[in-house]
C-alpha cells in the first residue's frame, strides 16, 4: 500500500535568509544630537562655574564630569541605555590597532598646528593650558587624561555618531561629528590639531566596530598633552620671541607650513584609507533626518567663537558696536 498523495507543506514567504531587515533598535539621530550637545554644554558650563570660583582646574574638571554622568542617566537615560546595548559599547578594543592610529593621528594633528602657527604665528597663545600644580596634578591627570576623554566619547563617537550612521550612513556621521567636536574647543590652533584626531577617532571605531578604541586614542592623547605640560610647567624653554620670530621669517615660512601640510595631509590620506567601517546592521537602518536644531545652534556658536579669535574680526565687531551703541 503507498501513502497517500499529500501537498507539500507551504514555504514560507521569506526564506530565513531572505526576509526583509528590519531597522535594528539604537540610537535616533536626533536624540543622539541632543544628548550629546547638551551634555557638552553642561560640562563646559560646570567646569567654567567651578574655575570662576577659583576651584583648581583638575578638581573642576572632575566635578564636570560627575555632573555629566548624572545628567546623562538623569535626562537621557534611554538613548544612553540604547548606546549600553549597542555592539560597539560590548567589544573591547584593540589595543594594537589603537595604539598604531594614536602614533599616526599624533604626527598629522602636529603637522596641521605647526602649519597653522607658521602662518598664524600669535595664534599660538590662545591655545588653552591644562596646567596645575599641587596634588591638583594628580587629579587633572585623572580627570582631563581618563574621565573627560571618557565622557566626550560616549557622547560624540557614540551617541552622536551613532545616530548619524543609522540616518545617514558612515561618511556623514565621521564628518559630522568631527565637524562639531573641533568647532567646541573654539581656537582655530586647536581645531587645526584637533581635526585630524577627531577624524581619526570616529574612523577607527568604525573600523574597529568598538567604542574602546576611540576612547583608549583620545585618553592616550589627552594623558601625553597634560603629562607634559606638568613636566615643562616651570622649565626655562627658551625666549617664545625667538620662536615666534623664526616661524615668521619669509625665507622659511611658506615651505615650512606648505611641508607641514602635504606631511599631515599624506598621513590622513592612509589613515583614511587603512580605517575602512566594517560592514554593520545600524548602518541606514533607520533613514531620516539628522540635522537637528541643537547640532546647527552648536555649529554656528562654535563657528561664531573661532571667528571672534581673529583680530581682524574682533575689530569689525568692536567698530559695529560702537556705531550701533
Amino acid at each position: 500500500m503507498t501513502a497517500p498523495d499529500t501537498d507539500p507543506p507551504a514555504s514560507p514567504p521569506w526564506p530565513d535568509e531572505a526576509q526583509p531587515l528590519r531597522p535594528a533598535p539604537g540610537i535616533r539621530a536626533v536624540d543622539g544630537n541632543r544628548a550629546a550637545l547638551s551634555l557638552l554644554v553642561i560640562q563646559n558650563v560646570v567646569s567654567a562655574l567651578l574655575i570662576a570660583q577659583r576651584v583648581p582646574l583638575g578638581t573642576a574638571l572632575l566635578g564636570s564630569f560627575a555632573v555629566v554622568v548624572a545628567a546623562a542617566f538623569l535626562f537621557f537615560r534611554p538613548t544612553v541605555k540604547a548606546l549600553g546595548r549597542d555592539t560597539r559599547w560590548r567589544t573591547p578594543p584593540s589595543w594594537g590597532l589603537a595604539l598604531a592610529a594614536f602614533a599616526l593621528a599624533f604626527l598629522a594633528s602636529r603637522a596641521f598646528v605647526l602649519a597653522y602657527i607658521t602662518f598664524f604665528p600669535g595664534g599660538v597663545d590662545a591655545v588653552p593650558q591644562f596646567l596645575s600644580s599641587g596634588p591638583d596634578v594628580w587629579v587633572l591627570l585623572l580627570a582631563a587624561g581618563l574621565l573627560i576623554p571618557f565622557a566626550e566619547e560616549v557622547a560624540f563617537r557614540g551617541l552622536l555618531m551613532r545616530g548619524h550612521e543609522r540616518a545617514a550612513g558612515f561618511t556623514v556621521a565621521a564628518l559630522t561629528s568631527t565637524l562639531v567636536f573641533s568647532l567646541a574647543h573654539g581656537v582655530p590652533a586647536s581645531i587645526a590639531g584637533i581635526l585630524p584626531l577627531a577624524y581619526v577617532l570616529a574612523r577607527l571605531a568604525q573600523h574597529s566596530g568598538s567604542l574602546w578604541d576611540s576612547v583608549v586614542v583620545h585618553a592616550l592623547n589627552n594623558t601625553l598633552a597634560v603629562g607634559l605640560g606638568a613636566l615643562l610647567a616651570g622649565k626655562d624653554l627658551g625666549d617664545p620671541a625667538q620662536a615666534s620670530e623664526l616661524l615668521g621669517n619669509p625665507a622659511l615660512k611658506l615651505p615650512l607650513a606648505v611641508g607641514a601640510l602635504l606631511f599631515g595631509t599624506v598621513v590622513m590620506v592612509v589613515l583614511h584609507l587603512w580605517l575602512t567601517p566594517r560592514p554593520d546592521p545600524q548602518e541606514r537602518c533607520a533613514p531620516g533626518p539628522w540635522l537637528s536644531l541643537s547640532y546647527v545652534v552648536i555649529a554656528l556658536f562654535g563657528a561664531v567663537a573661532v571667528a571672534l579669535t581673529f583680530p581682524q574680526v574682533g575689530l569689525w565687531v568692536s567698530d559695529l558696536r560702537n556705531a550701533l551703541f
